[in-house]
């Protein structure tokens, strides 16, 4: 068994070292509980609920998943430092996968307890540990997209007619005033989505937003978007999906009250990036690089919570990556 000091320098070790401080690593440490599992033994299962978030302290974990038909597969090894179980409990839905650990491990349990302590009351805190799983969530997204473009690559998926890509590229979105787009901003308020940000943050968050109405098939977001952009859908829908050699592998449909943000928003000039294009007309608000910049700077509370609607929205991309990645498995084996 780990004593406190070993485990401190085992977290030392891992991301967030570069982002926490001493003070926040021991407050880790005496928030949370230490979880020691035996190699073979199941840390998360396969269609149950994450009860946190967990922080790989030590030893090494393999992703499995039961697909139908093929038995258990292996997925991915986690190490040290890698947090697992994000997606079920930020989702709030069953485990895609199971983790098992591969050899003698040490887990951290980051509780629901410890999160919301630390929005109250240690909100930087918070972000800095938002930030260490979304750029974990980066990195997956990363590897996951150069295997499915991989397989798309190597499929016979219909391509996208000229008629579809005339469409798309000559579909852009006009900029409206609030007023137009019939934006009631006390309803707003009382949204499950902004009820977290007090009136002031939600006047500056509405005063740095571009209000746009966008027709069905547009383009919001496509690979070729270098620069940091957050979207908030408030009317209609948006299709999230992988392009690559003009085939289109959907992943997901976002609705109103969610925000979606681009790869850039963690990475500086991304290698990759997921495409958002309406499916039907939509109200949307746009949130440019040099306002994220300002909201960073200048209202660091409000950034703070605009962050976390970030990293959640990361992980939700990361969900239905992780759900399409089951499927072409699942394909894989039936062409077998």
């Amino acid at each position: 068994m780990l004593n406190n000091n070993d485990l401190h320098y085992d977290l030392l070790q891992s991301e967030l070292s570069n982002l926490f401080d001493s003070q926040e690593l021991q407050l880790l440490l005496k928030r949370n509980h230490i979880l020691t599992y035996a190699a073979g033994e199941t840390i998360l299962q396969q269609g149950k609920l994450a009860d946190g978030i967990y922080l790989i302290i030590s030893g090494t974990v393999l992703i499995t998943a039961k697909l139908l038909g093929e038995g258990t597969t292996n997925l991915e090894t986690l190490s040290q430092g890698d947090f697992i179980g994000e997606i079920s409990f930020f989702e709030n839905i069953p485990c895609a996968t199971s983790v098992i650990a591969a050899s003698n491990a040490q887990c951290i349990l980051l509780s629901k307890m410890y999160l919301e302590f630390l929005s109250a009351y240690f909100p930087e805190t918070k972000y800095k540990l938002s930030h260490a799983i979304s750029k974990q969530v980066c990195t997956r997204l990363k590897k996951m997209h150069e295997k499915i473009t991989t397989f798309i690559r190597n499929s016979d998926m219909t391509s996208q007619s000229l008629f579809s890509e005339i469409l798309h590229s000559f579909t852009k979105p006009s900029e409206i005033k609030l007023a137009e787009a019939h934006v009631d901003i006390n309803k707003l308020h009382r949204s499950v989505f902004f009820h977290t940000f007090s009136e002031h943050e939600l006047e500056t968050l509405m005063q740095r937003s571009i209000v746009l109405n966008a027709a069905k098939n547009c383009d919001l977001l496509t690979k070729n978007d270098k620069k940091p952009t957050c979207y908030i859908v408030i009317h209609g829908a948006v299709q999230t999906s992988i392009i690559h050699d003009n085939k289109v592998a959907k992943l997901s449909v976002i609705g109103p009250d969610i925000l979606f943000a681009n790869i850039a928003c963690m990475e500086q000039n991304p290698s990759f990036n997921i495409n958002f294009t309406t499916c039907e007309q939509a109200i949307v608000l746009k949130l440019v690089d040099t306002e994220l910049l300002n909201l960073q700077h200048n209202f660091s509370e409000l950034w703070f919570k605009v962050f976390d609607l970030i990293c959640r929205s990361l992980i939700a991309l990361e969900k239905s990556v992780d759900k399409l990645d089951i499927r072409l498995n699942i394909e894989m084996y039936n062409r077998k």
